[in-house]
Order: structure tokens, then C-alpha cells, then sequence
């Protein structure tokens, strides 16, 4: 057993209005569009949207925004990026497909 551990210093995020939050989220999404932009955003425990973009290729700065998003707008950016359960992950409205039971 190591007994020199160490605890890693962790990176909290800071919004572009000066919100610092830490890193346990509700749910946290990462998708890739048709021109590889990456869009990720936060689902925090109160229901808050944070939200980033980047693209590797262009990005020469290695700093990201953050900044608070509604739901509508998470979801106009995320769903057509996302599968249904993805989806149903990060947005508690997402319709869930239909399921049959039986007796």
C-alpha cells in the first residue's frame, strides 16, 4: 500500500461573471460538430447550464470561457448533437422512447 499519497490539486471553473464552481456536476456533455468544434457543457446540481466552445485547429489560447446558459439554448446546441440517452441525461425534459411492459 502507498503510504505517500499525495492529493492532487483539483481546477474549479470560473464563468465569465465571476462564478467559481468546482467539479462535481449533475451531468457533463462533450460533443464534437460537423466543422470539430467541441461544445461541452455542465448540468450543476441546481439546474444551471455552463457552457464552453472550442475548436483545437484554430485555438491558439489555452484559456476557455464559461459562461451560464438557459436550458433552451443547452438544448439548441446539444441535441443535435446527442443521442436520446445523452440526451436524457442532460436534460431532464428529454422524451424518453416508449417501453412496453409486460405482465
Amino acid at each position: 500500500m502507498n503510504t505517500n499519497f499525495q492529493p492532487q490539486e483539483s481546477t474549479s471553473i470560473k464563468t465569465v461573471c465571476g462564478r467559481e464552481l468546482g467539479s462535481t456536476f449533475r451531468a457533463i456533455k462533450l460533443a464534437r460538430d460537423e466543422r470539430h468544434n467541441f461544445h461541452i457543457v455542465y448540468r450543476t446540481f441546481s439546474d444551471e447550464f455552463i457552457y464552453s466552445f472550442c475548436n483545437p485547429f484554430l485555438d491558439t489560447s489555452s484559456e476557455h470561457v464559461y459562461r451560464i446558459i438557459s436550458e433552451e439554448e443547452a438544448k439548441a446546441i446539444f441535441m443535435p448533437l446527442l443521442s436520446p440517452e445523452n440526451a436524457r441525461e442532460l436534460f431532464s425534459t428529454a422524451q424518453a422512447p416508449a417501453m412496453q411492459v409486460h405482465y
